[in-house]
């Protein structure tokens, strides 16, 4: 119940403070920093609300004008964040706002430093952590490094001033120093635990578009960009896979080449997008009358090869090779044109006619072309 309101709560703030214009940027990681961006200034607006509340019920208990004076620091960090995410909400520019979170986040660590003891005794020191650790996440490296150089130079000078023998005001009750220790580090901490699940987040959605990417990469690689089919590469693996199976389990594999009849016509007729959509319908109907263990390829142009995985006769080739015929014969519907697409088909025989897989392939490029010569869709075995 905790995490579901927790995970609403940061579901509608992010809805309100970034666009969906950053929402839906998944290919770049912009989506992710202004996350962690509106994230840690929620809560460090939150915290520094906190922080601001205990000063000020401090002061009227001590009217001391330093309590009041931290009150007042609380405030000014606080104003500059809410101030941050509204500019951040205007402008959805991710560096200057993660300048002005580090500008406050710098000023509301150093400058109670010098109220509360000094670097030896305030609580507030480990706050400085946060400051090059977002801004890493937030901005990139440039801005991280410049940041961390910042909050260095700061801690530098304040030692500085100290080892000259300035003495810092120290406006906290030690009854009450463990309290607000505990209030520093919890917040630290809480922000520090931000950060990392961010990068995790980070991490983890750089390596799924990775991994997503080599998958499609790998997919186009494989397949003819026009029809989806298998290319020839993959149509080669798996033609070889074929005939090993075969070999092993003693059955029969089958390499099926179809070439269109008259393609040329078809694109000089209709134009060439006409003859893509033909390309593609005949890719369907090749799918359509073959097992989903077989392969269906385009070699190129109008050339098209099949794989018949696993049959147990030459018959079955052969059934197939009359069905994908008799498939090509009806005209194709596109648009207000009615094309006629037949196909001419040879079919080679494994281990019958060769275990090469090229041989294979010429085997059936030849039988084709006795059938185109002939002009008969008789299925030529070649022999």
């Amino acid at each position: 119940m905790y995490q579901e309101l927790v995970s609403k709560f940061f579901e509608v703030l992010n809805r309100y403070f970034i666009s969906d214009r950053l929402l839906q940027d998944t290919l770049r990681d912009s989506r992710q920093r202004a996350l962690v961006l509106v994230g840690v200034l929620a809560i460090s607006a939150l915290s520094g609300s906190m922080m601001g509340l205990a000063l000020g019920s401090l002061y009227l208990v001590t009217h001391n004008p330093l309590h009041l004076l931290a009150t007042g620091i609380a405030v000014v960090t606080v104003a500059t964040y809410m101030c941050t995410l509204w500019h951040f909400k205007r402008m959805q520019e991710l560096l200057p706002a993660a300048n002005l979170y580090g500008l406050a986040t710098t000023f509301s660590t150093i400058a109670p430093c010098m109220i509360t003891g000094g670097i030896a005794d305030t609580p507030y020191l480990p706050l400085i952590l946060v400051v090059p650790i977002f801004l890493f996440l937030i901005a990139g490296k440039r801005a991280g490094i410049q940041w961390s150089l910042a909050a260095l130079a700061c801690l530098l000078v304040l030692l500085a001033v100290e080892s000259m023998g300035v003495q810092f005001p120290q406006v906290i009750p030690q009854s009450e120093m463990g309290l607000f220790r505990f209030m520093t580090w919890l917040t630290t901490l809480g922000l520090l635990v931000l950060g990392l699940v961010s990068y995790e987040g980070d991490f983890e959605a750089l390596t799924r578009r990775i991994l997503e990417e080599r998958s499609l990469y790998a997919h186009q690689a494989m397949h003819d960009p026009l029809t989806g089919l298998s290319n020839r590469e993959l149509f080669r693996t798996r033609a070889r896979e074929a005939v090993e199976h075969a070999l092993a389990r003693r059955h029969k594999a089958a390499v099926i080449f179809v070439d269109l009849d008259d393609f040329k016509q078809i694109n000089d007729g209709y134009g060439h997008e006409t003859g893509d959509d033909v390309l593609n319908l005949v890719a369907q109907r090749l799918q359509a009358n073959v097992r989903s263990a077989d392969t269906v390829a385009r070699l190129g142009g109008d050339e098209f090869a099949i794989v018949l995985h696993g049959i147990e006769s030459v018959e079955i080739a052969e059934m197939i090779a009359e069905q994908l015929r008799v498939a090509l014969q009806a005209p194709f519907e596109i648009g207000q044109h009615s094309v006629n697409a037949t196909g001419s088909i040879g079919v080679a025989i494994a281990p019958d006619q060769g275990r090469d897989v090229d041989l294979l392939l010429r085997t059936a490029d030849q039988a084709m072309y006795r059938a185109k010569e002939v002009r008969e869709r008789r299925l030529p075995l070649s022999t």
